[in-house]
């Protein structure tokens, strides 16, 4: 028993130490939670935890796409992260 312990333990570990992807695909399967104020959540989280990694053009691919995919959990506070991503990632890309 302490053997699968042990072993999900160090999955977790291994998981949690995997480099930060932009990752459009999860962005849209996050889009398919039913409930709106659940998925609202969930993609701002994603966009806090992924919008560094992004490029600029991930990013407008996203703004482009954003009311569709996220429908009626569009907000301006979804809106203004991908904003504030996208000139972070303009900065960097300039370097």
């Amino acid at each position: 028993m302490k053997w699968l312990v042990l072993f999900l333990l160090s999955i977790g570990l291994l998981v949690s130490a995997q480099p930060k992807q932009c990752l459009l695909s999860d962005f849209y399967g996050l889009s398919w939670i039913g409930e709106p104020t659940m998925r609202h959540m969930e993609l701002s989280r994603w966009i806090t935890t992924n919008g560094d990694s992004c490029t600029s053009e991930q990013l407008v691919t996203l703004w482009n796409n954003l009311a569709m995919w996220s429908g009626v959990a569009d907000s301006a506070e979804i809106r203004a992260k991908v904003l504030y991503y996208h000139a972070r990632a303009r900065e960097r890309e300039k370097k």
